[in-house]
């Protein structure tokens, strides 16, 4: 969500096309369609702040800043817009700026706990932790039943030391969004903190079940195992090789074509390198494809609880 219902009714036609191929995910298609349209002229805020929000879901977040910026400069007084150069601020790790446009976007819509959630996370990540706490219970004043707020709020008292008071606030977020994994990977992390895993564990398994797609849960579970940096970084370039799909086998499959190439090169004017040659080809595949078993295996240990 990057924009209240209220102001989706005055988005133009172009923006609302545009919002519909963001929500579902496309924002390289999206930000090329923006691209055909400044080739018909100026473009018009609406599509602007579209544009930024998909820069942000790509991670350029310089970009995204700009570019909600140039929509501001047309358009002052639309929330959303403000709201959008937050996240790009955010991506930057600028805190104090993003704190700011969050607080234009809250100032602009004081009633709309949509933003006051997003100012409590400026707050809480530029380290104003007792307003943090106070936005997030403004907001659930409004609307008790707001899941960002219940979050932001269990984070911010999580970032106190209130461990309890935190974990109240993920567990009403569970009991009202139960299909959403956020709430669940939030509490995760905190029993992670205390040192609880095996509760750590059961969160993260939530999460799980409700995206089975989410890697970030699988990381986390991976890194509830223990051990020393080297060990987990194995553990996640073998999660990681399981992960790959069909354009990525494709790509391994070209790399190793090279690497093979080389070792003739090398072979045809060092002659005694061929054993060593032969062993590295031989290791690098049992690598690729015994990593990626391995890594699916871990997986699906990790998931089942084993």
């Amino acid at each position: 969500m990057i924009i209240t219902k209220q102001e989706l009714a005055h988005l133009d036609a172009d923006a609302q096309r545009l919002l519909a191929i963001h929500e579902r995910g496309l924002h390289t298609a999206l930000l090329a369609e923006v691209d055909e349209l400044s080739k018909q002229g100026p473009l018009l805020p609406g599509v602007l702040g579209v544009a930024s929000a998909s820069l942000a879901e790509l991670e350029r977040y310089e970009e995204a800043s700009k570019t909600a910026h140039a929509a501001l400069e047309q358009e002052p007084r639309q929330a959303w817009l403000h709201r959008a150069l937050s996240r790009g601020e955010a991506g930057q790790g600028h805190w104090d700026r993003a704190t700011e446009a969050a607080r234009a976007a809250m100032q602009l819509m004081p009633a709309e706990p949509f933003y006051l959630a997003n100012l409590a996370e400026c707050q809480r990540r530029s380290g104003q932790l007792d307003l943090a706490i106070r936005t997030a219970r403004q907001s659930l004043t409004l609307d008790p039943e707001h899941v960002a707020s219940l979050n932001e709020l269990g984070l911010a008292l999580q970032a106190q030391g209130d461990r309890g008071g935190a974990l109240e606030q993920f567990r009403q977020a569970q009991r009202l969004q139960p299909g959403e994994p956020a709430s669940f990977l939030h509490e995760g992390r905190l029993h992670m903190g205390t040192g609880a895993v095996g509760d750590a564990r059961r969160a993260f398994r939530e999460a799980l079940r409700r995206s089975p797609g989410l890697e970030e849960a699988e990381n986390l579970l991976a890194r509830s195992l223990g051990g020393g940096a080297a060990w987990q970084a194995v553990i996640l370039h073998l999660m990681n090789l399981s992960r790959l799909t069909l354009v990525g086998w494709a790509i391994a499959a070209f790399l190793y074509y090279l690497f093979f190439r080389l070792m003739e090169f090398i072979w045809k004017y060092f002659p005694i390198m061929l054993p060593v040659g032969q062993v590295l080809l031989v290791a690098s595949l049992l690598w690729i494809l015994g990593g990626a078993l391995l890594g699916r295996i871990l997986r699906v240990a990790l998931r089942a609880g084993w």
